[in-house]
């Protein structure tokens, strides 16, 4: 998931909250809204195991390599936490690390299966995939709810070697 997409993704997020919050529709009792943000997240953050040998990603072109983003609205909220890697080994030995350790959320979707892209209905809180496919080479692993999940995506750097995205994205009320 790019900083781009995790970025349109957050505002659309909090969007939603603003608009489904009890403040919205007129009851004022008790409402506070409010934003958060930092340049910092830790691996407990997004409850992913760190990939041995992996080091932060984007430091040396003044990018933030981690950030952690909070919103609120009345009842609702978001948290999202997002940590960006690279590493020397090949994109396939990473996928099948972080496959792996994402079972622990729940079952593990494959982004680039088209059975993991179909739309749940409405009122489900079955987690899906965004509807494009991950390019080639490149992969995607999400796991949990809709409402709770983590997702991993890992695509090809260097000679060799990948760089990845992790983020845990929690909206509740």
């Amino acid at each position: 998931m790019s900083q781009g997409n995790l970025r349109r993704r957050a505002a659309g997020l909090l969007m939603a909250c603003l608009m489904t919050s009890s403040a919205w529709a007129g009851d004022d009792k008790g409402f506070s809204i409010g934003l958060q943000g930092s340049a910092h997240a830790t691996l407990a953050d997004v409850g992913l195991p760190g990939y041995p040998g992996a080091t932060l990603s984007g430091e040396s072109h003044g990018d933030t390599p981690a950030a952690s983003l909070g919103a609120w609205a009345g009842s609702f909220g978001l948290r999202i936490n997002v940590m960006k890697f690279q590493v020397a080994d090949s994109p396939v030995r990473v996928a099948t690390f972080y496959a792996k350790a994402l079972g622990r959320h729940g079952a593990v979707l494959d982004c680039r299966e088209p059975a993991a892209r179909v739309k749940p209905p409405k009122d489900s809180d079955t987690l899906a995939c965004e509807e494009g496919v991950p390019p080639a080479g490149e992969y995607e692993f999400r796991a949990g709810t809709a409402k709770q999940f983590r997702v991993v995506h890992i695509s090809p750097h260097g000679d060799g070697g990948a760089r990845f995205e992790m983020a845990r994205i929690a909206l509740g009320n």
